[in-house]
């Protein structure tokens, strides 16, 4: 055991290096990066025909943070104007009217002072609403968390049912959330990425699963994202339903994944499918505080992949 955990540790630091490296001579080739925003392409959650909130990708006119946030609020609002590019089938959420009336950002958290507007959003999606603002200027490097005000007043609950917010709110308010707990002792939390296509547009969604299955998180995405199919005819899955996580184990920030050989695109090839690593590889950066994941098919090093928040 000892041997096999000084090899993994042994191969994990190579690969790093020769994954570094080639970014070093080929900048501009980027696959070993799980998911990045970089220059003016970025991420935008938005809601989709299912009422989820959906990881869209975006071609943002601003460069700087500043202007991106602001950008990115104009986008969540409804009837702005400013949608540009946009795939069929996703829309806004802040309701109609609102106004930004000041944002600023100092120390990694983002204070946005909306107009009275804002709280006229509907019940059914008023935690969605936050949750978008979350997600979406959390995927900017500089965003650690958020503030929100409404006319100079600090948001302290949801407008329409009261619940209680924290007054700094980040990914730990989760996303999409949904329940299945029969006992309210030892509930666990996983987000998982799943995949979904409208009109041949493959895209992410993020799901928050509250239950008490008493599993590893990691257990809990390989087995959701297997079947994810089951949940709504929306949602896909390339993952083979015979794929087995092997074992598992974390060392130096990074998150060792042994799968068998179902993991692969098919039984003679050497590749695993992009958006079942995509998938994955998100999945587990809302869930581990880790900074790379190695993936190991039948105990061989497959490949390196670093995370960034997206």
């Amino acid at each position: 055991m000892l041997k096999r955990k000084i090899f993994k540790k042994f191969s994990l630091v190579i690969c790093c290096l020769i994954i570094i490296a080639i970014l070093m001579i080929f900048p501009k080739k980027n696959d070993t990066i799980a998911f990045k925003t970089s220059n003016n392409t970025g991420i935008i959650y938005l809601l989709d025909e299912d009422d989820y909130l959906a990881r869209v990708d975006y071609r943002y006119n601003s460069t700087d943070t500043k202007s991106m946030i602001k950008e990115m609020i104009k986008i969540l609002t409804i009837n702005t104007g400013e949608v540009i590019a946009i795939q069929k089938g996703f829309r806004a959420i802040i309701p109609e009217g609102t106004k930004l009336v000041s944002s600023d950002i100092k120390d990694g958290i983002v204070t946005l002072d909306f107009s009275k507007e804002f709280l006229s959003v509907d019940i059914k999606y008023e935690e969605k609403m936050i949750e978008a603002i979350i997600y979406t200027l959390t995927t900017l490097k500089d965003v650690k968390g958020i503030k929100i005000l409404v006319d100079s007043s600090p948001l302290s609950k949801l407008p329409k049912t009261n619940k209680k917010i924290e007054e700094i709110l980040d990914r730990s308010f989760k996303i999409n959330k949904e329940y299945d707990i029969k006992s309210m002792n030892n509930i666990s939390e996983t987000t998982i990425y799943y995949l979904a296509n409208k009109n041949d547009y493959i895209y992410y969604k993020p799901v928050t699963k509250y239950s008490n299955e008493d599993k590893e998180k990691i257990e809990i995405i390989i087995d959701e994202l297997k079947s994810s199919s089951i949940y709504s005819t929306n949602l896909i899955s390339y993952i083979n339903e015979n794929t087995q996580l092997i074992n598992y184990e974390i060392l130096d920030k990074s998150l060792i994944l042994n799968f068998n050989n179902s993991i692969l695109s098919d039984i003679n090839s050497n590749n695993i499918i992009e958006e079942v690593t995509y998938a994955i590889n998100m999945s587990i950066k809302e869930n581990y505080d880790v900074t790379s994941v190695c993936y190991y098919v039948d105990d061989n090093i497959f490949n390196n992949y670093f995370l960034f928040l997206g």
